[in-house]
């Protein structure tokens, strides 16, 4: 076994080391992250199998649990380290053929964000889940500055509801240790019974605001957007791609370890049913290209959360391999708009026309991509569509299927405008030069394709993502060792 700690260690030492970096060679930086993230893709591989027979928990400061600080990763934590890391890398990678201004601490803190990310899905302790999503937010609100001029208004806003988001998290972890006494999520969950049911509730509502902001979930993602459009196109990858999978563990987890019972789980059913929709009506009205993938990845975190909260192990199954769908076809979605924006000089949709025949990996990037989102069969996001609309049929939630399918016809109407766009009229503009993304088109192409002939590649990882889940006495076992 090597030790998962590094996965959040190596990122944050090579963060702090990039200005020396910087010093010996000005290209090093985007080295060294690229060499970071592969370097923590494989400490993941080198743990898969044991991951995958039985989950791995370190305690640290040679205590046991729960008076240790432990990480915990099981098969769900390793579904999610991997589409983080992997999002860094595909990224660290379209990172090689771009310069930013103060590359060395855009270097930093992308880093920064990769292990706060990760220690957000490993971590076992709810203080320290906090401290990861602290990490990973100024790391966030520092990085969507770089692009000047309106990033800075888009990175105040993410600011001032992140710091809400905080003091609503900091006031449901308190309320629970007054309660219980500890911060370890397997005794919490083990003493959630003994709780005053009306606390219970009034705790997970605040921990529903905290980390639902980190989720993407309606009414606490009016910073999206904005975000999304002006950030770096790097930025708005990792958020889409890394963060938001971090998000949706943190909230599975806790919603599923410590408030298991259905009349919870409701909460995140409403909510996610209405971000889908109300995502899925404002991306179609878009102008703005990048406007319009932020309020697809809303809707997108909306039928995720949804389709999860419906508690049965088929529809979390449904809902992590849309998950792990999302991150490749959001990333890819959002290099090639960068790419295509770069050539045009505007992220105006009408400005794009007649760019399919001039960007064409680009153009080929976003047309792929686009398919599966819509659920094109042969692509990935055919096979979680199908598996999300019958999970819901079998749950009874004809409501709700009637609202993936509504969501579906409107997500058709806007992608394939853009398609239309890029194929179907005739170029207006002078295309400039623009930065190479084959390598990271091909292989998230790959990828796409890969997982929708052949969804056996993950099928065993999301069954038993998702059994981990939805058992959380299993959970408590494996931690407490039947304490």
């Amino acid at each position: 076994m090597v030790n998962l700690t590094l996965i959040i260690a190596i990122p944050l030492l090579m963060s702090f080391t990039m200005p020396i970096f910087k010093m010996l060679n000005q290209k090093l930086p985007k080295v060294i992250a690229l060499l970071t993230t592969a370097f923590n893709l494989l400490v993941l591989t080198a743990n898969f199998s044991q991951i995958m027979d039985s989950a791995i928990i370190i305690e640290l400061g040679g205590w046991q649990a729960p008076l240790a600080i432990n990480l915990y990763v099981g098969p769900l934590a390793l579904l999610a380290a991997f589409l983080i890391n992997g999002s860094a890398f595909i990224l660290s990678i379209y990172n090689l053929t771009q310069d930013y201004k103060f590359d060395d601490k855009f270097y930093l803190l992308f880093l920064m964000i990769t292990a706060g990310a990760s220690g957000m899905v490993m971590t076992g302790d709810l203080f320290n889940l906090f401290v990861f999503i602290e990490i990973t937010s100024i790391a966030a609100y520092s990085l969507t500055a770089f692009a000047g001029r309106d990033s800075y208004e888009a990175s105040f806003k993410y600011l001032v509801i992140g710091g809400i988001g905080s003091v609503f998290m900091l006031l449901g972890i308190g309320f629970t240790y007054s309660a219980v006494g500890s911060l370890n999520l397997a005794e919490i969950a083990a003493s959630a019974g003994l709780i005053n049911p009306l606390l219970l509730q009034i705790t997970a509502l605040l921990f529903l605001i905290g980390v639902g902001i980190e989720a993407e979930l309606f009414p606490l993602n009016f910073w999206v957007p904005d975000l999304y459009t002006e950030a770096p196109t790097a930025v708005s990858g990792i958020m889409s791609g890394a963060v938001s999978a971090a998000g949706i563990y943190a909230l599975a987890r806790i919603f599923f370890t410590l408030f298991p019972a259905q009349s919870f789980l409701n909460y995140l059913l409403y909510l996610g049913a209405i971000t889908l929709i109300l995502g899925e009506l404002i991306a179609y009205q878009q102008k703005n290209i990048k406007r319009m993938l932020a309020y697809s990845s809303l809707a997108q975190m909306g039928l995720i959360v949804a389709v999860i909260s419906l508690g049965t192990e088929g529809a979390v199954r449904a809902g992590l391999f849309q998950l792990v769908n999302h991150s490749i076809l959001k990333i890819l979605l959002f290099i090639s708009a960068g790419v295509l924006i770069s050539a045009a000089g505007s992220k105006n949709i009408d400005d794009l026309a007649g760019l399919g025949s001039k960007k064409k990996t680009a153009a080929f990037g976003f047309t792929i991509a686009a398919m599966g989102i819509l659920g094109v069969p042969f692509l990935n996001g055919f096979i979680s569509k199908f598996m999300i609309i019958s999970s819901s049929l079998n749950a009874d939630q004809f409501l709700l299927t009637v609202l993936i399918l509504l969501a579906a016809v409107i997500e058709i109407a806007y992608y394939l405008k853009v398609v239309q766009k890029l194929y179907f009229e005739d170029l207006k503009i002078e295309v400039k030069k623009t930065a190479v993304i084959t390598i990271p088109v091909v292989l998230l192409t790959l990828m796409i394709f890969g997982l929708g002939i052949y969804p056996q590649l993950i099928a065993d990882p999301l069954e038993k993502a998702a059994a981990e889940l939805i058992n959380n006495g299993s959970y408590i076992m494996t931690v407490l060792g039947g304490m």
